[in-house]
C-alpha cells in the first residue's frame, strides 16, 4: 500500500502527535509505525504461499495497522466486510483462498468460517507484538510498483460481489494529485463516519495518512456523535455520503463554523443536500467527486452558492491527471452535449477483476476504460452524468434512465431525499416508483410538481412518502430492499400519495 513511507516520515517528525482517533481509541504516529511494522514482520515470517491477506475487520483501532502490513510488499490485501451476508461471506473466502485471516476475537461466526475452509487466522485484537526489527527498508518498498496491493469487492447485498485488483501506483496517483485539489495540508483532521471496509472509507483513511492529518472515525454511524465529535475536537475536514447530510441536520441544534472542507461522494449532491451542509457548515468549502471501484476519481467540482444551479447539472470538470471523452457504440468520439459511454484514460484504473466479469461491468480499449455510465462533456468540458446502462428501463416502448428522473424529484424544494426504482407491470413492462422524504406539509405537491418537470413518459406511475430509509452500512439506500417491500406490500414505513 503506497504510503507506509509516510507514516514512517510522519513519525520521525511528529511521534507523540495523533494519527488515528476510531470510536475514542488513539494512536500516535509513532504507535501506528511500530505496530504495523511489527506486524508486517510477524506476517512475513509465516511463509505465506500466495501473500494474500484478508482483513474482515469492523471499524476499530486495530484496522489501519492491519492494514499497512498487509499492503506492503509483497504482500496483497483483501478488505471483507465483516457484516457480509454470511452466505456471501462464505462465497468469497471459499474463491479468495487467503493465506492468512485477520478478524477480531469476538467474531466466532468468522473464525468457525475460517476454520470450516481450513483458512488460518490472526486475532489482531489478541496478538502481542514485539519491537520491530531495527532495518525497515522491506516495509517502505516499491511505492509507487505496478504490483498488487488491494483487492477490492463491489457492494452487492443479493449476489456474489465482484473482486478486482488495484495496484500500489493507482492509488499512489490520486494521492498526489488529491493532495491540492482536496486541500488536504489545509485539513490536520478529517472525519469519515462510515465502515472503513468500503471503498470510500478506505481511500479517506489513506489520503489523510498520506497528508499527514489525523483521521477520525466511529464503530457506528450515529449522528449525534458525529456532531459531538466535530464540535468536541474541531475536526476541519468531513467526508460523507449525501444521505448522512440529511442525518446529520436532523439531529443538529446550531451550526458548526469550524468544518473548512465537506466532502460528498457515492451520490450525486442535490440541491437539498447542498442547502442543509451550507446551513450547517457555514465556513466550509464544499466539493463533491464522482468516480468508481473500477476507474478511481472521475470528476470534482466545488459546489458554492454562486453556482450550485450549474453544479447540479453536472459532476465537474475530469479530475487532475486524467482524461473524460465520450464515445459512441462504435468507440467514436462525440461533439460537446452529445450523450454516449463515459471512459476514462487515467493511471487510476484497476488493473482488471479477479472474479464476477460478465464483459458489462467493466471494460478496457486503448482509448480508456468504462463501467458503462452514460452521460456528455459540455463546452467547457463539464461532465454530466445521465445513468448508469443498467440503469436504464424500457418502459411502454421508452428508453428511460432512473437516475435522470430521481434528479428532478430531488431538485424540488423541501425534498430531503429521493429514490426512484422500477418494478414489474404487465401492461409496461416496467413501470416507475418514486419513494420521497420531505415534511408532511410539503409531501403532497411534490407528485404534481415532479409532473411538470417531467415528460409523460417519465413520470412515475406510483409515489410513496417514507420516513425511514432501509440503508447499507456505507449509508447508501437499499434500492432492491425497497423494490421487493413495494412489490410485495410489507413496508408499512411507505404511504402512497395521490398522483
Amino acid at each position: 500500500m503506497p504510503v507506509q513511507d509516510r507514516v514512517q516520515l510522519h513519525a520521525a517528525r511528529r511521534p507523540h502527535a495523533d494519527a488515528l482517533n476510531i470510536d475514542r481509541e488513539r494512536l500516535s504516529w509513532l504507535q501506528l509505525w511500530q505496530g504495523s511494522n511489527a506486524l508486517y514482520q510477524h506476517l512475513c515470517r509465516l511463509s505465506l504461499a500466495t501473500g494474500v491477506v484478508a482483513i474482515a475487520s469492523a471499524n476499530d483501532i486495530t484496522f489501519p495497522v492491519a492494514w499497512l502490513a498487509a499492503t506492503a510488499q509483497p504482500l496483497t490485501a483483501a478488505v471483507i466486510d465483516p457484516l457480509t451476508p454470511e452466505e456471501n461471506l462464505h462465497d468469497i473466502l471459499h474463491r479468495l483462498k487467503p493465506d492468512l485471516l485477520l478478524l477480531k476475537r469476538q467474531d466466532h461466526r468468522l473464525i468457525a468460517l475460517a476454520e470450516r475452509l481450513a483458512i488460518r487466522w490472526l486475532a489482531l485484537d489478541g496478538w502481542q507484538h514485539a519491537q520491530p526489527a531495527a532495518d525497515d527498508s522491506a516495509f517502505c518498498a516499491d511505492m509507487q510498483a505496478a504490483t498488487p496491493f488491494l483487492i477490492g469487492f463491489t457492494s452487492g447485498t443479493t449476489s456474489l460481489p465482484k473482486a478486482f485488483i488495484r495496484s500500489r501506483r493507482s492509488w499512489r496517483c490520486s494521492f498526489e494529485n488529491g493532495m491540492a485539489i482536496f486541500r488536504l495540508a489545509e485539513a490536520p483532521s478529517t472525519l469519515y463516519p462510515g465502515p472503513l471496509s468500503h471503498g470510500i472509507g478506505l481511500y479517506c483513511l489513506n489520503e489523510t495518512l498520506y497528508a499527514g492529518g489525523c483521521f477520525y472515525s466511529m464503530a457506528r454511524w450515529q449522528p449525534q456523535a458525529v456532531l459531538m465529535l466535530l464540535a468536541q475536537q474541531r475536526i476541519e475536514r468531513l467526508v460523507v455520503v449525501p444521505t448522512m447530510i440529511a442525518g446529520l441536520a436532523a439531529a443538529a441544534q446550531s451550526d458548526y463554523a469550524s468544518l473548512r472542507g465537506l466532502i460528498s461522494a457515492g451520490a450525486k449532491l442535490e440541491l437539498n443536500h447542498y442547502h442543509l451542509a451550507r446551513a450547517l457548515f457555514p465556513q466550509a468549502v464544499i466539493q463533491e467527486y464522482y468516480g468508481a471501484s473500477e476507474l478511481g476519481f472521475v470528476a470534482v467540482s466545488t459546489v458554492d452558492d454562486d453556482n450550485i444551479r450549474a453544479s447540479l447539472k453536472s459532476v465537474g470538470p475530469a479530475f487532475p491527471a486524467t482524461e473524460i471523452t465520450i464515445r459512441n457504440d462504435d468507440g467514436e468520439l462525440l461533439p460537446a452535449g452529445q450523450p454516449g459511454t463515459i471512459w476514462l484514460n487515467s493511471e487510476q484504473v484497476i488493473d482488471g477483476y479477479l472474479w464476477g466479469d460478465d464483459g458489462s461491468a467493466f471494460e478496457k480499449q486503448p482509448w480508456g476504460a468504462t463501467v458503462g455510465d452514460i452521460g456528455y462533456l459540455d463546452v467547457q468540458q463539464r461532465l454530466h452524468m445521465i445513468g448508469r446502462r443498467g440503469n436504464m428501463i424500457l418502459s411502454g416502448g421508452n428508453n428511460i434512465y432512473l437516475s435522470e428522473v430521481e434528479s428532478v424529484i430531488k431538485s424540488l424544494p423541501g425534498v430531503t431525499e429521493a429514490a426512484v426504482i422500477a418494478v414489474d407491470d404487465a401492461y409496461l413492462g416496467k413501470k416507475m416508483v418514486a419513494v420521497i422524504e420531505a415534511a408532511d406539509d410539503i409531501i403532497g405537491q411534490l407528485p404534481q410538481q415532479s409532473r411538470l418537470l417531467l415528460a409523460k413518459y417519465k413520470r412515475p406511475r406510483h409515489y410513496y412518502q417514507i420516513k425511514r430509509w432501509p440503508l447499507t452500512a456505507s449509508g447508501k439506500i437499499k434500492r432492491a430492499e425497497l423494490e421487493r417491500r413495494i412489490e410485495d406490500g410489507s413496508c408499512t414505513e411507505l404511504t402512497e400519495l395521490s398522483a
